[in-house]
């Protein structure tokens, strides 16, 4: 029988191949897009969806009860991260049990949002070998994050597992090794045990491809989780992981967290090996790297304690050579912090919400006793110019040959149209990018390098830039600034290709290369539902943000915190005290 299904299933394959043969030459599709691949994502995807019901089955059986989760399983869930991590510790609780209870709810939530790419098969083997490391063989120096769950995005490299990127051309094509920071935070005892989805490339503010679909707002299914990692951001969020890791280009990190209303740090680039993990692009000026996302503030601090702590020499020597400074972090030698603030931006106003939010946290660091000032960046048009010159700087030639042959997510639509302008041409290509996406866009999308010597320009345009922004911190004798994420809660899904422009909080400290974290403050309340029409949109962009500002009553509204480079420590800091007196819960 199964000789039968390979010799037909051969068959299909080699009559598709004949149609897509035919179809190509008369060039009514591209030869690469055939219908074979279709055939083979399907299969590829019935393997994934048959593996998920196997361990549901699975789970199933081993809980005793007939339910996936069960009393047992949901008891462990409810536990606080830090606290649960001590059991772990002590040996009072298994991993495996904790494995389990996780790999439920994440199934669960799966359901939901579709944040789960695949679960990591050797997850539960890794649990049992420490299981059975004797209690008295067990350190907390050694195994800091021991019996930990931790969710993997999708385009960070695990043995053995594709890394997609939301590609067809990516799926069956196994990654040989584990990302410098997987295999980091297995040595501390932490568990890998799902991926999760992506937007397509890693480019755009919202979390949908081709291959894995979308990823949707665990509150609200008309609204986008962020992107790229939103896929964490949603699965954290509904309580299917504690503790995950994601990357950040322009806030691909940080615009899900804000979003969904989990806690995450960005650090600064040389700070962590981000080898192993998969971008489409690699800008120069542009420090992408990978980071850390949490479902509150205390595991994400003990996490990077953790990480930071290890020894990331033996595998990059070009990071930097700082290890955790604890007294850096305890803060005995200054108590008291100077921040600054701002909650808007000319040219991409805040909503009232993201105001508010930003004004919560300015008021509750005034009452612990910290000075508080408002702070006016330098020049923020000319920094958004500066990232997306960079970032366009190869001319769409390190995404065009990834594209080719693939259907091209709607969230790209913004970028593959703008990369694919000709510099030669682009002062023609600016009317119609304005027709389409409003003057914003039109007047900042489009990059100006034309040769080596233009990016070289470019690039010292950045530096110098990159010392103005340090100078005007420095007057102000800065510790610290509080920040919006993104000017508006949640988008909606049918925005997020066109919103690129508007992660410039974001993005404006990957072009910095400054760690950066975001806390959740508070919700979008009746209040700012009923004061949204008084916010004045006299652009495109604007006319989507003030949508996305629009019946959004009860998400999430978030900050980021921003610290100088290398100063993750002061920034975790911060980010215990303010989130102890917030009372935002997930």
């Amino acid at each position: 029988m199964a000789k039968a299904e390979a010799t037909w299933t051969k068959t299909v394959e080699g009559v598709l191949k004949n149609i897509n043969d035919v179809l190509s030459s008369y060039g009514l599709i591209e030869k690469d897009s055939s219908l074979l691949s279709n055939v083979k994502d399907r299969d590829y995807k019935q393997q994934m969806v048959a593996a998920r019901s196997d361990l549901e089955q699975e789970l199933i059986a081993s809980g005793g009860s007939g339910m996936l989760l069960t009393k047992e399983r949901k008891e462990v869930i409810a536990y606080k991260p830090t606290d649960l991590l001590q059991k772990l510790r002590e040996g009072s609780i298994s991993a495996v049990l904790v494995l389990q209870s996780y790999q439920a709810m994440a199934i669960e939530e799966s359901k939901r949002t579709n944040c789960v790419t695949e679960f990591i098969p050797d997850a539960k083997r890794w649990a049992e070998s420490l299981d059975a490391v004797k209690l008295g063989q067990m350190s907390d120096v050694t195994l800091p994050l021991h019996g930990l769950p931790v969710s993997v995005s999708d385009n960070i490299s695990i043995e053995g597992l594709d890394c997609s990127l939301g590609l067809r051309k990516r799926l069956r094509q196994p990654a040989d090794h584990d990302a410098v920071i997987v295999q980091v935070i297995k040595r501390l005892g932490a568990i890998p045990f799902v991926k999760t989805n992506t937007a397509q490339l890693c480019l755009s503010p919202g979390c949908s491809n081709p291959v894995w679909g979308e990823t949707v707002h665990p509150i609200d299914p008309t609204r986008a989780s962020g992107g790229a990692s939103g896929g964490e951001a949603a699965l954290i969020a509904g309580g299917g992981s504690m503790l995950g890791l994601g990357t950040d280009i322009s806030g691909g990190l940080r615009t899900p967290a804000g979003w969904c209303g989990t806690v995450s740090l960005k650090p600064t680039a040389k700070r962590l090996s981000s080898k192993g993990c998969v971008s489409a692009i690699d800008p120069l000026g542009i420090h992408s790297t990978v980071g850390v996302m949490g479902r509150d503030s205390s595991i994400v601090v003990e996490a990077i304690k953790a990480i930071l702590s290890a020894d990331f020499h033996q595998y990059e020597a070009e990071l930097a050579p700082l290890p955790w400074n604890d007294a850096l972090y305890i803060g005995k030698a200054k108590k008291s912090l100077r921040i600054g603030f701002f909650d808007s931006i000319e040219i991409l106003p805040s909503t009232l919400g993201v105001k508010r939010a930003v004004r919560d946290v300015v008021n509750l660091c005034k009452e612990q006793g910290h000075d508080v000032i408002h702070f006016s960046p330098p020049e923020l048009e000319e920094g958004l110019d500066l990232f997306m010159a960079l970032l366009m700087a190869d001319q769409g030639h390190s995404v065009h040959p990834l594209l080719k042959g693939e259907i091209v997510d709607s969230g790209l639509a913004w970028y593959k149209q703008c990369a694919a302008v000709p510099p030669h041409l682009r002062h023609l290509a600016k009317p119609l990018i304005r027709r389409q996406f409003g003057d914003i866009v039109a007047n900042h999308s489009l990059g100006s390098l034309y040769s080596i010597a233009d990016l070289w320009k470019k690039l010292a345009e950045r530096q110098e830039y990159c010392n103005r922004f340090l100078l005007a911190w420095k007057k102000e004798e800065l510790d610290l600034l509080v920040c919006p994420v993104f000017p508006s809660p949640a988008a909606l899904k049918e925005h997020c290709g066109k919103l690129t422009i508007a992660c410039l909080p974001t993005l404006l400290f990957n072009l910095l290369d400054y760690p950066v974290a975001t806390v959740p403050v508070c919700r979008q309340t009746q209040d700012d539902e009923t004061n949204i029409d008084k916010y004045e949109a006299t652009d495109y962009i604007h006319e989507l943000l003030k949508e996305s500002g629009a019946g959004a009553e009860g998400l999430p509204l978030s900050v980021q915190i921003v610290a100088l480079p290398y100063s993750e420590e002061l920034l975790c800091r911060a980010v215990g005290e303010i989130t102890e007196h917030l009372n935002f819960k997930l």
